[in-house]
């Protein structure tokens, strides 16, 4: 029970001075912080992230092969032709086109509804509410990636960054305008002037998270840097080396909640650190 107690003592001394004063690392520290694991996502996020992804790939898949009219075609003929042979013939494509894309929008509506507090509220807070680090964030971070600006003059970021924020926000209006004139074209729901325009903006809305999607996938997946975010999509959970560089705010956020939590079960056991004491003063 001693070395535990000691260990949690040298940790939150860590924590405390981070905590007042980030700056930084030793190699030390930065070993001690990237063994240490913070929960990220919950098992429901990281369900609906990828049922959500699955969903829009076949729903892009399957939307730009529709699109075959001189005018309106954006995929080349080969891939139109391998989808109609998998399909059958275009009917088919259409009708499983609009089967997944009710299934999505069911998915969404139950997840708003009866995720309202726990998870919906959390998305408005976490990945589109903008403040004024995260306005900075974006400029700053263009020049650090050609080299002129160190990432520690980056402004410090929340659970998410301005870069993940704007795709969110990309693909959450896009997702409203497409939930309203999906249906209205494939039920032909008013006039056929209004099917004309809900085409049109079904259209643009979808494009707009293709080209955000390439963006995305590589930001998460290729970007060394970013790739623990890609693998907190799996596990559900980040090192804390990651999180103080990339997401200083959150982590500090996550942290003081920790040593309240430590404070509230040590104090049951008759035990006291003053280490936090020091931290739940800040």
């Amino acid at each position: 029970m001693d070395e535990r107690i000691n260990k949690l003592s040298e940790d939150i001394t860590l924590d405390h001075e981070l905590l007042n004063n980030p700056r930084h690392l030793t190699l030390e520290e930065k070993r001690i912080l990237a063994n240490r694991v913070m929960k990220k996502h919950g098992v429901a996020g990281v369900t609906l992230h990828w049922v959500n992804a699955g969903c829009w790939l076949f729903l892009i898949a399957t939307g730009t092969a529709l699109l075959s009219a001189s005018y309106l075609q954006f995929m080349p003929n080969w891939y139109i032709a391998i989808m109609d042979g998998i399909f059958g013939n275009r009917a088919a494509m259409l009708h499983a086109h609009i089967a997944v894309a009710v299934f999505w929008m069911s998915l969404l509506i139950f997840y708003g509804i009866f995720g309202f507090k726990n998870y919906l509220l959390e998305f408005i807070k976490n990945d589109l509410t903008f403040d004024k680090d995260d306005i900075g964030w974006l400029p700053a971070k263009a020049k650090n990636l050609i080299g002129k600006l160190s990432h520690y003059d980056i402004p410090p970021q929340g659970a998410y960054n301005a870069g993940q924020k704007a795709y969110a926000v990309v693909v959450s209006f896009s997702t409203i305008i497409l939930m309203i004139t999906g249906p209205i074209m494939a039920f032909h729901l008013g006039s056929e002037i209004i099917i004309q325009w809900a085409m049109l903006f079904h259209f643009v809305a979808a494009m707009a998270v293709v080209a955000g999607i390439f963006v995305h996938v590589y930001m998460a997946a290729l970007f060394p840097e970013e790739r623990p975010a890609f693998f907190s999509m799996i596990t559900g959970k980040v090192n804390e080396l990651y999180a103080y560089f990339f997401h200083y705010k959150w982590w500090k956020e996550i942290k003081t909640e920790e040593h309240e939590f430590f404070t509230s079960e040590l104090k049951k056991d008759k035990i006291h650190l003053p280490e936090l004491d020091e931290c739940n003063k800040k």
